[in-house]
């Protein structure tokens, strides 16, 4: 079995909403940003063993593997009440897994017959490049998987190298701007920016972008100067990228972020209406 191993926190073996078709969905865990409005919050950080968790979990579902560095969870007694989830410190969880590219496959195999494709995603999935690498390729080599798509859903925040080390491997990448100024970037996701931008028009150029999501969070990134920055980098795109608005939903947010503002149907017109043709979709996560 191969030793290298990749964090993953969840797997949807379903999806409709993750790509183009049936797909399963692979989420790893880790992220390099901190989105206020994000929605999978536990996926951000790893485990520090900090014990947290063990402590508030109220039906003792949860104790230390100090021997092999992780939490050991009990199925049998957890009531999945996310108690754990919500009082980490770390924006971590105690559920996700190791697996390694065997592991993975094995999952893929069992629906390869009623799926289209295979979207990972994340936490940021970019983190673990190194395993993609083996992961795709492992997935090109298998004859029954062969006909399946490959999507990297990302937030961009790496450097260029990055995307070199997978971009023949894969199908399509779909990343979200946040912002166009550093500035507000930071406000949204306490990082700047510059990576992001530099990543959406290297994948552009390499015909392997896929889709750019803009998620509008009024008070932050929809003032008129931010989105005509932002739509002159979406003109300036392939028109074969698909472009897509979504309005962001307070629902599921950490609840230190509810004081944000989700965008009424006015705002959300006035943005369509400056994009124009440009974005084809409006989404509601």
């Amino acid at each position: 079995m191969n030793a290298l191993q990749a964090n993953i926190s969840g797997i949807i073996k379903s999806s409709v909403i993750d790509g183009p078709g049936n797909r399963m969905v692979i989420f790893f865990q880790a992220c390099n940003l901190n989105c206020m409005y994000c929605h999978n919050s536990h996926t951000i950080g790893l485990c520090n063993l900090c014990g947290v968790c063990v402590q508030a979990c109220p039906t003792q579902s949860l104790k230390i593997d100090t021997a092999n560095k992780r939490i050991i969870h009990d199925t049998e007694t957890c009531v999945h009440c996310d108690t754990c989830i919500k009082v980490c410190p770390e924006n971590s969880s105690p559920f996700y897994k190791k697996m390694s590219v065997e592991n993975l496959i094995s999952e893929i195999l069992e629906v390869k017959d009623f799926i289209s494709g295979i979207t990972v995603s994340g936490g940021e999935v970019m983190l673990q490049a190194d395993f993609l690498v083996e992961f795709f390729t492992a997935i090109r080599k298998y004859p029954e998987l062969k006909h399946l798509s490959i999507l990297v859903d990302s937030n961009g925040n790496v450097g260029l190298d990055k995307w070199d080390k997978i971009l023949d491997l894969t199908d399509g990448f779909m990343i979200d701007i946040k912002a166009y100024s550093p500035q507000i970037h930071k406000q949204i996701t306490g990082f700047s920016n510059e990576k992001i931008l530099d990543s959406i028009q290297y994948l552009d150029k390499k015909g392997k972008l896929d889709e750019l999501r803009l998620v509008l969070v009024p008070d932050y990134n929809n003032g008129e100067d931010e989105i005509n920055k932002i739509s002159t980098l979406i003109n300036k795109l392939s028109p074969e990228v698909r472009k897509v608005l979504i309005k962001m939903r307070k629902h599921g947010i950490r609840k230190k972020y509810t004081s944000l503002k989700e965008p009424n149907p006015e705002e959300i017109r006035k943005v369509q209406n400056r994009f124009k043709e440009a974005v084809i979709s409006v989404f509601t996560i």
